[in-house]
């Protein structure tokens, strides 16, 4: 489905606007009817990403593969993505992801501190060394045999391959969503911040 960006789009206003559910494929529809158990806040998503049938499957796909047959369990994926979304400034992603961290068993308090430095919250071993893992990729920097030593005394070699696909797929969708200006549902105007990431306004 070809479709021009909108010329003259308002301030604010996303580089492609999502498409209305009305003009979703019947697939993509059935995706986001079985999933409503993960909560609100994909219309906009599954609306952008309508404008690529195939890929939005795939993309969805993948996150639901991550989200429900992962092998790192709820409170590390969510620790995972936080953090991912917070060093690339995707405010779409951590703010959708906030309810499911409190879900996974993450404390307002462990919430506030995944978008702080790594010292300002007595984080366990095992998941301080997740968060740094994730501010080096974030950054497109390797990650050094220590560290990665340090992550095979929490994981093994199946969670180990999740952990390095989690951050990569939460760093696509900050990407893609923050790029295109991606609206949260029921907001009212948002504004780009650094990374072309939206900041949202007139949000609960």
């Amino acid at each position: 489905m070809n479709r021009s960006p909108v010329d003259g789009r308002a301030p604010g206003a996303p580089r492609i606007p999502p498409l209305p559910a009305s003009e979703w494929p019947a697939p993509l529809r059935s995706l986001l009817a079985d999933s409503q158990k993960d909560g609100a806040g994909r219309v906009n998503l599954f609306g952008t990403l309508a404008h690529h049938p195939a890929l939005a499957h795939a993309w969805l796909s993948l996150a639901r593969v991550l989200t429900h047959e992962g092998t790192l369990g709820d409170r590390r994926r969510e620790l995972v993505v936080l953090r991912t979304a917070h060093r690339l400034g995707g405010t779409f992603v951590h703010e959708r992801h906030r309810t499911q961290a409190a879900r996974a068993g993450l404390t307002t308090g462990e919430i506030r501190a995944v978008a702080a430095d790594r010292d300002s919250h007595p984080w366990p071993e095992e998941e301080r060394a997740l968060l740094e893992t994730c501010d080096l990729l974030a950054a497109n920097t390797p990650v050094p045999e220590a560290l990665w030593q340090r992550l095979t005394r929490f994981l093994g070699p199946e969670q180990l391959v999740e952990l390095l696909i989690l951050a990569g797929q939460t760093a696509a969708m900050c990407t893609t969503l923050g790029v295109l200006g991606t609206p949260a549902d029921d907001t009212g105007t948002g504004r780009l911040c650094r990374g072309g990431a939206l900041t949202l306004m007139d949000t609960p």
